[in-house]
């Protein structure tokens, strides 16, 4: 398979081939089938590794190799950071320490591009601009300004050529996870290909800056009930793809605990207040800020909090999260086949060995026996559940891996703050919310028309079965469906059997006849057998062996 068709493709996969033998990753190129090519990038690379690298373990040579590979890769490791159902705890540890940095540009040279963003002068737009950047990555910087009005806003500029950078490097990526699944039957299993399309999905909307501020906005309103949160306004009049104008906001760092101590703020009071805010987001809203760290929120006097920071978020539907409550609620109560329902439902389809499953789901909830709703690790029960199902072959559905990463980093800032913070403490007024709604007489009724429409459409229809999705619906637990190899596979085997029984019977038939032409009378004879009878004898048996010769070779060459 090609992996490049430019010359900037290749340039591009020369680089990233010379980073991974730099930190040791010869086995990945030879891999990649790229052993032909080892050779004279090896006389750019310095192949002996220096100590202090080698000394390292690979999961942590790995994230120096994509942090020096540029922002799609530092992003790729910091989506790879929240699949605790695809990579062991090690490889999480490192990849969370991803750093993206980059080193600054030049006002200057991101000054016309800012412009044409502005579709005007910058001095018509601000009353002034400071021109040292307060916040420098890979993708984008950002710069403090003056609004003619004397508005304080902040200036998220993207980094030019960075998006023809980001697609170039996306295209290469699809390739090697087309590779992978041709190639490795152990990666096929995780579907790389499938991964790589939801990270370049996500690593796209990250690039385009208004669905950041329009993700601003949604929250803003669907948390509007909360006095006490605030959420940047965004200056749609200058904002758009490639240039995020919001408030500035004064605040003090969350993870300033000496400075909030000095401002005589309550941090029990402000821990509580953040994480009723998660929640909200992930059980009702079904859209929830997916990175809560301590850098992304400020302090602000009486006790306020400022949001900061959309640019990684994540989404639940209403069936998700109604598979999140059951679970819980399946755990809570010791009910192992609530449990093993759900994750039956997560699987999307794909075949599931039930029985196998829900012993291994009741020796995981026999571990949360006798904890209090209050005390449960909600992101130590998603790990767990992730490696079961990694066991068999499944994945964790890609939100709810981001909503255990935020539940894992809010758990972090909440402890910071308060020792004494309980995440899941914080959870159940929505909780009891949520599962009175839940079995509320209207909810229930609804459910119970629709499970008698669906009654009487059987009736009609007895040949039809609901369809079942990766969002809901019963799962697949049942014999493992065919897959299209399989199934050619099948039809082959079925053709070469019906060839050779025809060739068989075709074959018997001519003994016979050859046994009858042995007997005739006139002609020629030799050893008291005629002569065309015992050629024709003679054919059929050197025939005979030559299909019992081929019969071999098919099987050993197509043998299970």
């Amino acid at each position: 398979m090609t992996l490049f068709s430019s010359a900037r493709e290749f340039g591009r996969l020369r680089e990233l081939i010379a980073i991974l033998l730099k930190y040791g990753f010869d086995d990945i190129v030879r891999w990649l089938q790229m052993e032909g090519r080892i050779g004279w990038l090896r006389r750019w690379v310095r192949q002996d590794l220096p100590p202090e690298i080698r000394r390292l373990p690979s999961e942590a040579r790995a994230r120096l190799a994509l942090e020096e590979m540029g922002p799609t890769f530092v992003k790729l490791g910091q989506i790879l950071a929240t699949r605790v159902d695809l990579l062991p705890s090690e490889w999480i540890a490192q990849l969370e320490k991803l750093q993206d940095q980059a080193t600054a540009i030049p006002f200057a040279q991101l000054k016309p591009q800012l412009e044409r963003s502005l579709g005007a002068k910058v001095s018509a737009c601000f009353r002034e601009i400071d021109e040292t950047p307060v916040g420098t990555a890979s993708m984008a910087q950002v710069y403090r300004a003056v609004t003619p009005l004397g508005q304080e806003v902040v200036l998220k500029i993207r980094r030019p050529g960075i998006e023809e950078k980001i697609q170039a490097d996306l295209r290469l990526l699809k390739k090697l996870a087309e590779i992978a699944e041709a190639q490795s039957p152990e990666l096929r299993r995780y579907r790389p290909l499938e991964v790589m399309l939801e990270f370049e999905t996500s690593l796209l909307s990250e690039l385009d800056f208004s669905i950041e501020a329009r993700t601003a906005d949604r929250l803003r309103d669907n948390l509007r009930q909360f006095d006490w949160l605030v959420i940047p306004r965004i200056y749609w009049e200058w904002t758009c793809d490639d240039l995020n104008v919001q408030e500035f906001i004064r605040g003090i760092p969350a993870k300033d605990v000496e400075a909030i101590d000095a401002a005589g703020l309550d941090r029990r009071q402000l821990a509580r207040r953040g994480a009723r805010a998660v929640w909200k987001m992930m059980l009702e809203d079904g859209l929830f800020h997916a990175d809560p760290h301590p850098g992304n929120f400020l302090v602000l006097p009486g006790g306020r909090i400022a949001m900061l920071d959309y640019g990684m978020v994540g989404r639940l539907t209403a069936t998700r999260r109604d598979q999140l409550i059951r679970l819980i609620r399946g755990v809570a109560l010791q009910e192992p086949d609530t449990v093993t329902q759900v994750l039956v439902e997560w699987a999307a389809g794909r075949y599931v060995n039930r029985e196998g499953l829900l012993a291994e789901v009741t020796n995981l909830i026999e571990r949360y026996d006798g904890i209090p709703l209050p005390e449960l690790d909600i992101s130590d029960l998603l790990n767990a559940i992730a490696g079961i199902l990694r066991n068999y072959s499944l994945r964790l559905p890609s939100e709810l891996t981001l909503l255990a990463k935020a539940c894992v980093t809010l758990e972090g800032f909440g402890r910071l703050i308060d020792p004494d913070f309980q995440l899941m403490e914080e959870a159940m007024p929505l909780l009891r919310k949520t599962l009175a709604n839940r079995y509320s007489p209207k909810v229930l009724a609804r459910a119970v028309r629709s499970r008698a429409l669906d009654a009487v459409e059987r009736l009609y229809h007895p040949g039809t079965m609901p369809a079942s999705n990766g969002n809901g619906g019963g799962g697949y637990s049942g014999p493992p469906p065919l897959q299209v190899e399989e199934l050619t596979r099948l039809v082959n085997r079925l053709e070469r059997a019906s060839h050779r029984q025809a060739r068989a019977v075709l074959l018997a038939g001519l003994f016979l006849v050859s046994g009858m032409m042995l007997q005739l009378e006139d002609g020629p004879h030799i050893l008291g057998m005629h002569v065309i009878g015992l050629l024709s004898l003679l054919g059929c048996t050197g025939y005979w062996l030559w299909m019992l010769t081929q019969l071999w070779w098919s099987e050993r060459g197509h043998r299970d």
